[in-house]
C-alpha cells in the first residue's frame, strides 16, 4: 500500500525536492538495469541446461518480475535511510 512521505524528508540529504527527485531517479535506473540482468542470466542458465520452451521463458520472466521489488520503492528507501550518495561532477571533467 501506497504511504504518503513528507516532502522535507525527501529533501533532508539534498539541497532542494527536484535534486531529491533526480537522484532517486538515477538509482531506480541503475536498479531496474541490475534486476533485468539478472533475470537475462537466469535465462542464459537455463537454455545452457536445455530449458528453452518460449512458454517456460514466459512464465519465468513474469515470475521473477513479480518477486522482485520495485526500483523506485528500492532507490526511495536508500534515500530515505541516507545510504543513496551522490557527486557533482566539475564543469571541466565533462
Amino acid at each position: 500500500m501506497a504511504e504518503t512521505l513528507a516532502l522535507e524528508k525527501i529533501e533532508q540529504n539534498t539541497e532542494n525536492l527536484y535534486e531529491a527527485i533526480v537522484i532517486i531517479a538515477r538509482r531506480a535506473r541503475q536498479i531496474n538495469e541490475m534486476q533485468r540482468q539478472l533475470i537475462e542470466r537466469e535465462l542464459e542458465q537455463n537454455e545452457e541446461e536445455g530449458l528453452t520452451d518460449e512458454m517456460v521463458e514466459g512464465d519465468m520472466i513474469e515470475h521473477q518480475f513479480l518477486k522482485l521489488p520495485k526500483p523506485t520503492t528500492v532507490a526511495l528507501n536508500e534515500m530515505l535511510d541516507g545510504k543513496l550518495t551522490f557527486e557533482y561532477l566539475d564543469k571541466d571533467e565533462k
